[in-house]
C-alpha cells in the first residue's frame, strides 16, 4: 500500500492511482490532492502572474489557488482567481464554507478590508496577466509544493505539466475514465451508475468540488457525493431561487435554546477548567426561499447526523468542525427539499458515513 507523497497527507492510495499520479506529477498523490495538482498544472501552463504579497502580508497561507486563513474560530478562504479577475467579493470569499456577508463577523471584515485595500495599491484586484515563457529549469516542480511565485519564476513550465495538461484536455468522461483516474476501487456498474447521474443532474467530476465518486470500503458499495457547492450552484440557477439563511442550534450558558446565524458559538475547550463558560453545540437549522410558495425550513439534531469512525469517535471534519458541519447539512437537506428535482437523490459528504 501507498501513501500520498504531500506533506501532512497520510492517505492511503491504491497501486493504480500511485501509478497514474507518479506518471503525470512524478510522485504519487491522493485523489484529493491530484486535482489540486491538476490545477497547479493549468496555473503552471498558463504561465498567469497573480501578486500574492498582499495576502502574505495578511497572514494568509496559499493552497491550491486559495488563500486561506483563520480569523478566530472562523476559517476564511478566498478564490485569488476570481479576485483577479474583479469578480464580487460575495463570490470570492468564503466563511466557514459559506459566502461571505458583510457584516456577519466584524474581525473578518477587517480582514478583508486590509486585504483588498493592499491588493488595490498593488494595481487592482483584476490585474492578471500573461507573459512570454522564459526557459524553465531543469528538473520537474512538485505541482503540489509549488507557489505562485515560484510559476512566476518558472515561465516555462516542466515536460510533465505540460504532458499533464495534455492528458487532461483529452479526457473522455467514461468507464475507463472513471475507473483510472476517479475512482480505481469502483466496479464498471458503480462507475455507469456514476456517470448516468452526472449525466442527468449535469454534474462535472472535473470541476473541482462538485461531484466525487468515493469508495470508503471495498467491502461496501461506492458513494456517490456531491460538493455543497454543486447544490447552491443549481439553486442558483433555478429561476425561482432568492437565497438562503443557515445558522447553528445551542444551549447558551444561561441554559436557554438559541436559533443563531452562522457558525460562531462557545465550546468546551480541551483543557477546560471548573468554572469556564462554554455552550453546547446541538444542531443546525436552513431557511431556503423560493418565489411564490412558503420558506423551507429544515432543523437538525447533532446526534443524528454525526458520522463516526470505526472506533465509536466522530470522524475527523466532525470532530474539528462540527459547527460548520451540522449548519452545511441542514443547508443541503433544505436546498434538496426545496428543489427536488434539480437535487433530489444527491447527497454531500456532511450526509455519508466516510470509513477512517
Amino acid at each position: 500500500m501507498k501513501f500520498c507523497s504531500v506533506t501532512g497527507c497520510s492517505t492511503s492510495i491504491t497501486d493504480n492511482q500511485a501509478e497514474t499520479t507518479e506518471k503525470l506529477f512524478g510522485k504519487p498523490f491522493c485523489l484529493e490532492h491530484e486535482k489540486g495538482a491538476r490545477a497547479e498544472a493549468d496555473i503552471a501552463a498558463g504561465a498567469f502572474v497573480i501578486d500574492i504579497m498582499p495576502y502574505q502580508k495578511c497572514g494568509f497561507q496559499i493552497q491550491n489557488g486559495l488563500a486561506v486563513r483563520v480569523v478566530g474560530q472562523t476559517e476564511l478562504t478566498i478564490d485569488i482567481d476570481k479576485v483577479a479577475a474583479g469578480k464580487p467579493k460575495k463570490e470570492c470569499i468564503q466563511i466557514g464554507g459559506y459566502d461571505y456577508v458583510h457584516g456577519s463577523n466584524p474581525d473578518v471584515d477587517t480582514v478583508v478590508k486590509t486585504l483588498f485595500k493592499l491588493i488595490e495599491q498593488k494595481g487592482g484586484a483584476g490585474e492578471t496577466k500573461k507573459e512570454t515563457p522564459a526557459p524553465a529549469k531543469k528538473g520537474a516542480i512538485d505541482p503540489m509544493e509549488t507557489k505562485y511565485d515560484e510559476v512566476k519564476r518558472e515561465r516555462s513550465p516542466p515536460k510533465v505539466l505540460e504532458n499533464a495538461v495534455a492528458r487532461i484536455e483529452s479526457l473522455e468522461l467514461n468507464t475507463e475514465t472513471v475507473l483510472r483516474y476517479l475512482c480505481p476501487d469502483a466496479s464498471v456498474e458503480e462507475a455507469l451508475m456514476f456517470l448516468q447521474v452526472c449525466k442527468i443532474k449535469n454534474l462535472n467530476p472535473f470541476s473541482p468540488g462538485e461531484v466525487f465518486l468515493i469508495k470508503y470500503d471495498k467491502t461496501q458499495p461506492a458513494s456517490i457525493v456531491v460538493g455543497k457547492y454543486a447544490f447552491t450552484k443549481k439553486a442558483d440557477q433555478h429561476p425561482d431561487y432568492q437565497g438562503y439563511q443557515s445558522g447553528i442550534i445551542v444551549m447558551t450558558t444561561d441554559g436557554k435554546i438559541e436559533e443563531r446565524e452562522g457558525t460562531f458559538y462557545l465550546p468546551k475547550g480541551r483543557n477546560a477548567k471548573e468554572g469556564d463558560v462554554f455552550e453546547t453545540l446541538l444542531g443546525g437549522w436552513a431557511r431556503i426561499k423560493r418565489a411564490n410558495r412558503e420558506d423551507v425550513v429544515v432543523k437538525v439534531a447533532l446526534h443524528e447526523c454525526i458520522k463516526y469512525k470505526k472506533d465509536g469517535q466522530p470522524n475527523r471534519s466532525w470532530a474539528e468542525q462540527p459547527a460548520t458541519m451540522v449548519c452545511k447539512n441542514a443547508v443541503v437537506r433544505g436546498l434538496r427539499d426545496a428543489f427536488p428535482a434539480e437535487l433530489g437523490g444527491l447527497y454531500d459528504q456532511s450526509e455519508v458515513q466516510e470509513v477512517d
